[in-house]
């Protein structure tokens, strides 16, 4: 009885240490945020700020360019959940039915494999030529090219878990192989296309290389846009803390009101029945 207490007391305390080793650096980016700027480097380092104010958010939001910043990371973000919904679906759904060569499964998913930085100079070149640098467009398409491959084969995954069966009721019934996907195995699958298109979102908005490598000054993703604030003679701190948070937010949001959906939907392709 003792040795079985001892062992949760110890696995408490492991999990409570894990739990601050993580949890501290978010308090720290939170708490900087509403510091002043004589408190950004004080010695010793103030776990409580004395002094709250919200001029760092003003500064990062409405003089550094920090809402023009959540305006492009959220039409990029939404534009490209959509578009790998709608592709990734259709694809998977393809994949898992019919007849399809494993060189085409394998060369979709090769896109996702591959180091991003491979990608960088291609599409540099690309919408360089079709003028298309520094637009949401570029990003959009460059993001699609890693979000479309995930979205494919977990899409896959959600299908090769419905039975056939379902399938084939709904055509004896008069419906086209589209409409069974569109009228049946989607709104099945309604789990797993929140959980996909969660993660996808979470990628784009959180995405920072290609980014930076399509965009200058008409776009400014947030991820992009932080950097910015470090100068070469100081680093705002607290600006930079204060975007970060604001930057943190929509990621949370979506984990919070989705995360029954995303337990699902991440376990619903690899648990049959």
């Amino acid at each position: 009885m003792r040795k079985n207490r001892s062992k949760a007391i110890v696995k408490s305390l492991i999990i409570l240490l894990v739990l601050i080793f993580f949890a501290f650096p978010l308090y720290w980016m939170f708490t900087m945020a509403f510091k002043p700027e004589s408190d950004w480097a004080t010695f010793p380092p103030k776990i409580i700020p004395d002094i709250w104010t919200l001029y760092n958010f003003y500064k990062g939001l409405f003089l550094m360019g920090g809402l023009q910043g959540i305006f492009d990371s959220t039409i990029i973000a939404i534009s490209n959940m959509f578009l790998s919904i709608f592709l990734g679906s259709m694809a998977g759904y393809a994949l898992s039915r019919f007849r399809i060569g494993q060189n085409v499964a394998f060369f979709i998913l090769s896109q996702r494999i591959a180091p991003a930085i491979t990608f960088t100079i291609p599409f540099f070149i690309l919408f360089s030529s079709l003028k298309l640098l520094d637009t949401h467009i570029a990003v959009i398409l460059t993001h699609l090219t890693f979000n479309v491959p995930y979205a494919t084969w977990m899409m896959k995954a959600f299908f090769d878990g419905i039975p056939k069966d379902i399938d084939e009721s709904a055509m004896v019934d008069g419906c086209s192989p589209f409409g069974a996907f569109l009228r049946i195995l989607l709104p099945i699958s309604l789990p797993g296309v929140i959980a996909t298109a969660a993660l996808c979102f979470m990628f784009s908005w959180n995405e920072f290389l290609m980014a930076l490598f399509l965009t200058r000054s008409a776009v400014k993703p947030l991820p992009t846009l932080i950097p910015r604030f470090y100068g070469g003679h100081d680093i705002l701190y607290g600006v930079v803390c204060a975007v970060a948070f604001v930057a943190s937010v929509p990621p949370i949001i979506v984990v919070v009101l989705f995360q029954k959906y995303l337990v699902r939907g991440l376990t619903m392709g690899y648990i049959k029945g």
